[in-house]
């Protein structure tokens, strides 16, 4: 029998209006002087006027400093730094995944290098909280953060030690945010159970634990994909309304918590190389899409690649048509649809870390450096575009 894991945040709080609950929250960790990073939109804005208000109320001594935009290491080095020379006991980030990235990392203590798998010492070593602002992806909830370079191209991806302390989820925030990225959030949870589910049967650890999961974590993936299927046309028309209701509320729980479980404890696979090698492109589009669209493409690719059965794949598209998410490297905004684009990808892609948990992923890499035959993958990448500009007619 195998040794298993589940890791988690310490606390989730979700709900209209949970930000009001942020200074009891901080209060009941022990958490009396928190350096708060704050995103520069007006939503974000005022998200930290609230902030303000809370902490102040919850006589908790705080500091501002504002996020620079990119998740690099400067900004995380000079956000540690004001945390250590503050005296601060936390960093709470508020803000998108970039923000929140950075304040993951400025908080974390060691750091592990998925790519190049070692530990260094890169933050300052507090408690970890995150306020999200929108709800595009399961970041929030993780210990996983994404560093890039200066031109704004992914440079690493490093484990925190611990997980966050505390999230807070406040879904009147989140309605108020761009449709579009509630959808991209969709498309992020919506690998989840799929990337679960052949993890699972080809014994593939989690990147995060290192760990096989345990059948909570296979529990949550599956109940992560019947509340998109349930609540997801209906959460994009609340939002579309600007309202937090009972499908808003549904959504948001499976984009940032039950996903970010389930990727976290599961695995990852397919669907995160070939949205990882979409990233590559995109210059390429008219319109950039953002993690959650290029994954929910990828996610249609690795059911194309495990031969999933007629009815699944019906059932998927649907659901990414009813909801906006694309299924076509049209729909991808892709301006060169050529085969030597989509090889491109297919190459990036068969290359991706991502990869090693297919039934069909060699064993180690090959002299090229692949870990999956390009050809199959551009061929399901064919047959996926097909596909959905098929379904599009029916």
């Amino acid at each position: 029998m195998a040794v298993k894991i589940l890791v988690a945040p310490v606390r989730y709080v979700q709900g209209p209006g949970a930000l009001d609950e942020l200074g009891v929250q901080l209060t009941h960790f022990g958490i009396r002087r928190p350096l708060v990073l704050l995103g520069p939109t007006p939503a974000e804005k005022a998200a930290g006027a609230r902030i303000a208000e809370v902490l102040t109320a919850a006589n908790i001594e705080y500091v501002f400093t504002d996020f620079n935009g990119e998740s690099t290491r400067r900004e995380i080095d000079r956000v540690k730094q004001a945390c250590l020379d503050g005296g601060h006991d936390s960093i709470v980030s508020c803000g998108g995944g970039k923000c929140i990235d950075t304040g993951r990392a400025a908080a974390a203590g060691d750091v592990f290098d998925v790519d190049k798998e070692i530990w260094f010492p890169l933050g300052a070593g507090v408690h970890c909280v995150n306020v999200p602002t929108v709800a595009n992806n399961d970041g929030p909830t993780s210990s996983a953060a994404v560093i890039y370079n200066e031109q704004h191209a992914l440079e690493s991806r490093v484990l925190s030690r611990v997980t966050p302390t505390l999230v807070v989820v406040d879904t009147s925030i989140i309605a108020k945010a761009p449709v579009r990225l509630l959808v991209a959030g969709m498309g992020d949870a919506l690998a989840s159970f799929f990337q679960v589910d052949v993890s699972y049967r080809t014994g593939s650890p989690s990147v995060v634990t290192h760990k096989l999961s345990t059948r909570a974590a296979r529990a949550l993936a599956r109940l992560n994909l019947d509340l998109l299927l349930t609540y997801g046309a209906l959460a994009k028309a609340e939002a579309e309304a600007g309202v937090a209701g009972p499908a808003m509320e549904a959504v948001c729980e499976a984009n940032i918590l039950v996903s970010g479980l389930s990727f976290a404890n599961g695995g990852v696979s397919a669907a995160h190389a070939v949205g990882a090698a979409l990233d590559h492109v995109l210059d390429l589009m008219e319109v950039p899409q953002f993690h959650g669209e290029v994954v929910a493409f990828g996610t249609l690719c690795q059911l194309v690649m495990e031969e999933a059965k007629p009815d699944v794949l019906n059932e998927v598209f649907a659901f990414c048509k009813s909801v906006g998410l694309p299924t076509t490297l049209e729909e991808l905004t892709l301006r060169d649809r050529s085969d030597e684009i989509v090889m491109k990808i297919a190459h990036i892609a068969a290359k991706g870390s991502q990869m090693k948990s297919m039934p069909r992923a060699y064993a180690q890499r090959d002299s090229d450096g692949y870990l999956y035959d390009p050809q199959e993958v551009f061929a399901a990448i064919k047959a996926t575009d097909a596909y959905g500009r098929a379904f599009a007619a029916v």
